[in-house]
């Protein structure tokens, strides 16, 4: 007995190209069991709103959702930083319009039940539990809020959850959307996560957020791959990206009492705008040597990248969000920022406010600033 199922990362199809990626890759998804993406943004709905973020707000077409469908996707998950951009209204349509065609959801719903709720699929006489949670941002939800959202990985219920369907599954999979973006390695505070939750019971943790790859590692008898990488992001800051990046295909298999998990690598980038499979020679990240990272000297690189994110972004973020002129400002700059103060008062509170919030809010950022300081501190 065996269930085939193909993993990838973050998908936004705002320009609604039905062609999205090529052949090859829709053959791949047509032949799994299970065919799972990170669906990145709600659907675009007459009457929605943006919430109140620092950050983007990400929308893409109605259509975006067939033509998943047409490429053989059954499955979402929906427990990322984008999806609830746009309310309660945009969230609650997108669910709507994934029922219509029939494709599966897991990690968010209109409600604190739906959000948390995994899901079992049972195929081929092979049980699977599959759940999903995101970080905290501003889409996170919690019981005490009367709306919608998406799952938090450091929610109790995820652990609980876990425990439960590992008493009725044969394996357990969580999607997690987590992570700095565009650096090569997790950060210790995310590794240590994911393997307790594999100690809690969880077999396979695909990653994604990143928007870069990020290497993967056996622990224990769990696999962890902590980031696919982009699988179609077609916003205006990724349209001329290549998102040269991974899939995985999952075979479960079971035989009797012995239960055993092998993969494949499955690697693509965007050519012309299209998501295309390719040879491994083709992309411009070696998977083997983002493997290494997590070995030897792993806790070294993660301290040193910490202090540079700290140096060349968040001591400006928390600058800016606490009213203060960055150090490194030119005259201009420094004129350009009193004049913006005088002139926009309110709204630069109300925005400050809100950059205050997403660092403090946000477990990566928090996280990076922690150690990052302690470190600091530590070396006077």
């Amino acid at each position: 007995m065996r269930v085939k199922l193909f993993a990838c990362g973050d998908v936004v199809n705002l320009t609604a190209r039905e062609d999205f990626i090529d052949n090859d890759l829709k053959a791949l998804i047509q032949n799994a069991d299970i065919a799972i993406c990170n669906l990145e943004a709600p659907i675009k709905c007459p009457k929605m709103k943006p919430i109140k973020k620092a950050g983007p707000h990400l929308y893409q077409p109605r259509d975006s959702i067939r033509y998943l469908k047409n490429v053989g996707f059954n499955f979402v998950s929906l427990a990322n930083n984008h999806i609830y951009d746009y309310g309660q209204e945009a969230l609650e349509e997108t669910i709507k319009e994934l029922k219509n065609f029939e494709i599966s959801f897991v990690g968010a719903g209109v409600d604190f039940t739906e959000a948390y709720k995994p899901k079992i699929i049972e195929k081929n006489g092979i049980k699977i539990g599959l759940l999903a949670g995101c970080e905290n941002e501003f889409g996170c939800l919690y019981e005490e809020q009367n709306r919608g959202g998406y799952a938090w990985l450091f929610h109790h219920l995820i652990e609980d959850n876990i425990r439960e369907l590992k008493k009725v599954c044969d394996f357990v999979v969580l999607l997690a959307h987590a992570g700095v973006e565009e650096i090569e390695i997790p950060i210790k505070e995310w590794r240590e996560r994911y393997k307790r939750l594999c100690d809690v019971g969880v077999d396979v943790i695909i990653g994604h957020h990143p928007h870069v790859p990020q290497g993967y590692e056996k622990y224990n008898d769990s696999l962890i791959f902590y980031s696919l990488g982009n699988f179609y992001f077609d916003t205006s800051s990724f349209r001329d990206k290549s998102d040269d990046s991974f899939s995985v295909v999952l075979e479960f298999k079971k035989n009797n009492k012995d239960k055993e998990i092998v993969f494949d690598i499955v690697y693509h980038k965007k050519i012309n705008g299209q998501t295309r499979l390719v040879d491994k020679s083709e992309v411009n990240f070696d998977l083997e040597y983002l493997n290494t990272l997590l070995g030897d000297g792993y806790n070294k690189l993660n301290d040193e990248i910490c202090i540079k994110l700290f140096h060349d972004y968040y001591y400006g973020y928390y600058e800016s969000a606490l009213c203060g002129i960055s150090k490194n400002a030119s005259l201009t700059g420094k004129i350009k920022w009193v004049i913006k103060k005088i002139l926009f008062k309110d709204r630069s509170a109300n925005n400050r406010n809100l950059l205050l919030l997403h660092n403090i809010k946000i477990d990566s950022h928090r996280f990076v600033v922690q150690r990052a300081l302690q470190l600091l501190t530590e070396a006077t």
